[in-house]
């Protein structure tokens, strides 16, 4: 276990957040972090799946078979690489949802 030191004024700030010490209360910063950042991967991957009518491992395989018209047109291109980063992303906050529940 390691220490943490907060300034007084955070630590002041901590009192406002849920949970009986701040362990509890950091643990709730953290799930409350990882429910908003899914919350706008889901949203980003949305736009995305809208705009193409697939999911991105549809989108992925039909890529590398080159089905994807336009496929090295800039924005294109663009929407593949963020798409696959908010896919990422969506991932690493599943996962510290996983451990904060352990």
């Amino acid at each position: 276990m390691k220490t943490l030191e907060l300034p007084d004024e955070l630590a002041q700030k901590l009192e406002l957040i849920e949970g009986q010490n701040p362990s509890e209360k950091i643990r709730n910063l953290l799930r409350q972090a990882a429910v908003l950042g899914l919350k706008e991967c889901h949203e980003a991957i949305l736009k995305y799946e809208t705009k193409y009518g697939m999911h991105f491992e549809m989108f992925k395989t039909a890529w590398e078979a080159n089905q994807i018209e336009g496929k090295h047109i800039h924005s294109v291109e663009r929407d593949f690489m963020e798409w696959e980063g908010y896919t990422l992303e969506r991932g690493t906050w599943l996962s510290v949802l996983r451990e904060l529940k352990q």
